[in-house]
């Protein structure tokens, strides 16, 4: 990516400095002392001319994105090294730079640099001749090879430089590019350096025959001008071309443009580049645009923008410059992108501008488009409105915007039913809202009655089938200007408007929709029965927004799931205060297990054959400061629902193990496992962690699962509770026969105990049914090795038929309500078999 021009200005004064302070110092401790190597001397003011005028008129060659120039410097330094001091050579070379610099009007950036590199070149040079001379007792060979190791020495330490500045302001250099400059360099200075050195050598041997010289310096040098200018003209004929070739070929206009700014970016030695395109039907202007700061492709940009650039761009004069600080409308704009100087063109059709083009910030050491870039800007301008054909950009136009409407639909629509998404539903409720008229608003909110376990059982396919039938019946049960919507997952919404009643209206609608779905769906081979949950809100009481309006029919759903299901519901005000209670509870309840603040209970569980307690229960508690007992019916599905029952879990059982473990030593502790707590990555440290600092026996610690957990994700929750097993813990399976009651789990599964849920037990005094049922249980549970408790015991009655039966273990309120942690926790229990 091409650095801002702020980005590189300080690294670049740091190398300066570099090179200064390397300078200097050569000069004080060696050049300083050096006099002329040969007669006659050259004054320094003479070396100051000769570098002004080959600075004058430097040949400047471009490398990709980066330019600079040679010149006739290094005869001059050739002819400074041999017949001026040190002291004079340097002079000579920096104050005849100082002035062609000035002239140039160079930047100071530029100007420095340039100034040091030809102090330390002209330091290092000096030394290398000058030691060279020294081992030559006249001038001969050595001391000739000496000036063209200096001369080419120096060449090196000036291409390090333009590399090091190159990665400094742009980022990188290609090894194409060390390739070129080091050849170039290598031709320039060998044959700059030799040609200085015959002179130096005439000039010494025979200075009438100096003159001579001159023919073929001055003949090289214009031939070296017109290399550089046909190699910059083959260039800028290459770009052109491979420009057109890329609009001309490219299967789509939008790729053409792009292609085209991409090239012009690299040719331009440019930060930014833009095009505008203009439709011919009115249609707002698109814009694509590569660059540093941004990109895009055919995006709509703001009309009085375009139309502004435009109006300054279309003058008979060809492209326009801009420099910082812009005027008018398009200030904003352009200050915005970073602009700090551009060129500005248009692209022509045949009947009108179809089309700007804008190249912006020139990079590198040089801040400006020069005269060259500007008229190669306008042949690019000219050639590209060619190849952008008026049909050909009007058809392109017309397809962008066919896409820009599929896409507009793709966004307001659900991909899988075609229904309204959430967006679009709670737009044109919100319409319908502030529309008011003659018709009042109301909103039915649809959920599918344990569509998880379709996913679950049958796969996501089967239910992706599903919603889409589902979508198909609910628009044929509905009017056809009632609006359906898919909210997401299995949730659906209707939007109904109505003259007058509209509750009325919602209830019948809402009633018939449910009697749509009393058939089943079919789907190819399989038959599926759908259970709808219906909320309804009206306007009545929620006149103010569309979200407010949906969440109170979303509260209403929930009343109907609660409800028993396959029903509707209509909202009243006192389920959002019920909706309000809840999200306090919420937190409240995050502060009172931060705090600590709950409640453990203990319910021992009985030997029934001695009266013994041998375990017992963990059950928490929530005495709320303000609400009083919050019964666990309603704040653990609550904890569920946030996932508070994770820390909520965690603080049960570091206080149960702890408890447990201070007072008995060998009484067992039995504490509820959630679903999500099961599945939770952090379950097996968090068990391990609690045993090791209560210090209580892993045996003691027995985790009760129930059915249902299981039937989730049988295979994961095995895997898991082996885990715990491995741990030495032991493990309950609780309410069995109220789930799916599958024998593999007694057969799978790493079990101790199973626990007969209450339902059962309350029937064992008159009901035959249960009474074989709790039979088979026991008689199963022998069988495979489990230990067997039976919950809910209440009276006497079902404490013998359990004995009769022989069931090992029970709990209930018979035997003892939960107490306590400072409570008696065994006694009830042996004086409610005595």
């Amino acid at each position: 990516m091409v650095r801002r021009a702020l980005s590189w200005i300080k690294p670049i004064w740091a190398l300066n400095a570099l090179v200064t302070a390397l300078a200097v110092t050569l000069y004080v401790l060696f050049v300083r002392r050096f006099t002329p190597l040969e007669t006659p001397t050259i004054p320094w003011w003479i070396l100051g001319i000769a570098i002004l005028a080959s600075e004058h008129f430097p040949m400047e060659l471009h490398f990709r994105r980066s330019s600079h120039w040679f010149s006739a410097t290094d005869m001059v330094l050739t002819l400074a090294l041999l017949f001026a001091s040190g002291t004079g050579a340097v002079a000579g070379m920096l104050l005849g730079a100082i002035a062609a610099f000035v002239l140039r009007r160079l930047a100071p950036v530029k100007t420095v640099f340039n100034l040091a590199q030809y102090a330390l070149i002209t330091c290092v040079a000096a030394i290398v001749v000058h030691h060279a001379a020294a081992a030559d007792p006249g001038f001969g060979w050595v001391t000739w090879l000496g000036v063209l190791a200096a001369t080419q020495l120096g060449g090196l330490i000036t291409i390090v430089l333009l590399l090091a500045a190159i990665m400094l302001t742009e980022g990188g250099v290609s090894r194409e590019q060390v390739r070129q400059m080091f050849g170039m360099d290598l031709l320039v200075t060998v044959t700059s350096t030799a040609i200085a050195l015959v002179s130096a050598i005439l000039w010494v041997e025979r200075p009438e025959a100096t003159p001579l010289i001159a023919i073929p310096v001055i003949i090289a040098f214009l031939g070296y001008r017109a290399y550089v200018a046909e190699r910059k003209g083959h260039e800028k004929v290459k770009f052109l071309y491979e420009a057109n070739r890329t609009l001309s070929e490219s299967p789509e206009v939008a790729v053409a443009i792009e292609g085209l700014l991409e090239r012009a970016l690299e040719a331009f030695h440019a930060e930014q580049a833009e095009v505008i395109l203009f439709s011919g039907d009115g249609g707002p202007p698109l814009r694509t645009a590569l660059g540093a700061r941004e990109a895009g492709s055919m995006e709509p940009v703001d009309p009085e923008i375009a139309c502004a650039l435009r109006a300054l761009a279309d003058t008979p004069d060809g492209p326009v410059a801009l420099v910082a600080p812009f005027a008018g409308p398009i200030a904003a704009y352009l200050e915005q992108r970073g602009v700090r100087h551009a060129m500005l063109g248009v692209l022509r059709g045949e009947n009108r501008v179809i089309g700007t083009i804008m190249l912006a910030n020139r990079f590198g050491l040089v801040n400006r488009f020069l005269p060259d870039d500007t008229a190669l800007f306008d042949t690019l301008a000219a050639n590209a409105s060619a190849a952008l054909q008026y049909d050909r950009l009007e058809q392109a136009v017309g397809e962008l915007r066919e896409l820009q409407d599929q896409l507009r639909h793709q966004a307001h629509h659900d991909p899988l039913t075609g229904l309204a998404n959430r967006a679009l539903f709670s737009h044109q409720v919100r319409e319908a809202l502030e529309d008011g008229g003659d018709h009042e608003v109301a909103v039915m909110f649809i959920d599918l009655d344990d569509f998880k376990g379709v996913n679950d059982t049958l796969g996501h396919p089967v239910g992706d089938r599903l919603l889409k039938a589902v979508a198909s019946r609910l628009v044929s049960a509905v009017r056809r200007e009632d609006v359906v919507a898919r909210l997401g997952g299995d949730e659906f919404a209707v939007l109904i408007r109505h003259p007058h009643d509209v509750e009325r209206f919602a209830a019948e609608l809402a009633q018939r929709t449910l009697h749509a779905f009393s058939p089943p769906v079919t789907l190819g081979d399989r038959v599926l029965n759908v259970g709808l949950s219906i909320g309804i809100a009206t306007s009545h009481h929620s006149q103010s927004h569309s979200e407010e309006l949906l969440r109170d029919a979303d509260v209403a759903m929930y009343e109907a799931k609660e409800g028993g299901k396959r029903r509707y519901s209509i909202f009243t005000p006192a389920m959002r205060d019920a909706i309000v209670r809840r999200h306090d509870l919420k937190a409240e309840l995050r502060r009172a297990i931060e705090r600590r603040e709950l409640l453990v209970q203990y319910q021992p569980i009985v030997d029934l054959a001695t009266g013994r307690a041998i375990s017992v229960e963990a059950l928490v508690r929530w005495n709320h400061p303000d609400g009083g007992r919050i019964p666990p019916a309603e704040f653990i599905p609550l904890a569920e629902d946030t996932g508070l029952i994770v820390p909520l879990g965690a603080y049960v059982l570091q206080e149960a193990c702890g408890h447990v473990a201070e007072r008995h030593p060998d009484l067992q502790v039995q504490v509820n496992l959630s679903a999500i707590e099961l599945e939770h990555p952090d379950l097996i440290q968090t068990v391990s962690g609690v045993l090791e600092r209560t210090g209580i026996a892993p045996e003691r610690l027995v985790l009760e699962v129930t059915e249902t957990l299981l039937v989730k994700d049988a295979v994961r929750g095995g895997e898991t509770l082996q885990q715990l097993r491995d741990l030495g813990v032991q493990l309950a399976l609780a309410d069995f026969g109220t789930g799916y009651s599958s024998l593999s789990y007694l057969r799978n599964l790493p079990l101790d105990t199973l626990k007969i849920a209450r339902e059962f037990v309350e029937g064992l005094a008159f009901s035959e049914h249960d009474a074989a049922f709790v039979r088979l249980i026991v008689g199963l549970a022998k069988t495979v090795g489990l230990k067997v408790v039976a919950e809910g015991i209440e009276t006497r009655a079902q404490l013998d038929m359990l004995r009769e039966i022989g069931c090992d273990l029970g709990q209930g309120y018979y035997f003892a309500a939960p107490m306590d942690v400072d409570a008696d926790w065994l006694s009830p229990a042996v004086a409610a078999l005595s």
